[in-house]
């Protein structure tokens, strides 16, 4: 199965370039769902409907770098990581207890329209070590 963002249906909205994710039925409230963008781990969106809003962040956890973000639990605007319980704010991405660290999650633009969501294209940081040529 090919995870690339290829896969997404590409749309341009006053110059900038979005992708079509799903029909918004698909995105449930209360719960959050994975999106893969690429072959790359790091390339994963976490996409998150609270009080009926749209909320689009980072799916990995920069506490132990897991992927499930997505499955957290969501509790006054936050998700909470299923693994650790590190905590992110769903509108800012930003850590809520800074004494536990102060990386957050990045967030992404999404929204709704004519039933469909839509998501900014995501830019994604591969960390340096997988960059990095391999010596003999």
């Amino acid at each position: 199965m090919t995870n690339d963002k290829t896969k997404y249906k590409e749309v341009f909205i006053e110059g900038k370039k979005y992708f079509l994710l799903c029909p918004s039925n698909e995105i449930f409230e209360g719960k959050g769902k994975r999106f893969h963008f690429g072959d790359e781990f790091e390339m994963q969106i976490a996409v998150f409907r609270f009080k009926g809003e749209l909320f689009a962040v980072y799916n990995i956890c920069p506490h132990r770098h897991i992927d499930r973000i997505y499955d957290g639990i969501i509790k006054d605007g936050y998700v909470m990581c299923p693994e650790h319980g590190w905590t992110y704010s769903l509108s800012t991405g930003e850590n809520k207890f800074q004494k536990q660290g102060r990386k957050g999650l990045k967030k992404f633009e999404v929204f709704e329209k004519n039933g469909f969501v839509y998501i900014e294209e995501p830019v994604f940081e591969i960390p340096k070590w997988k960059t990095l040529p391999i010596s003999e």
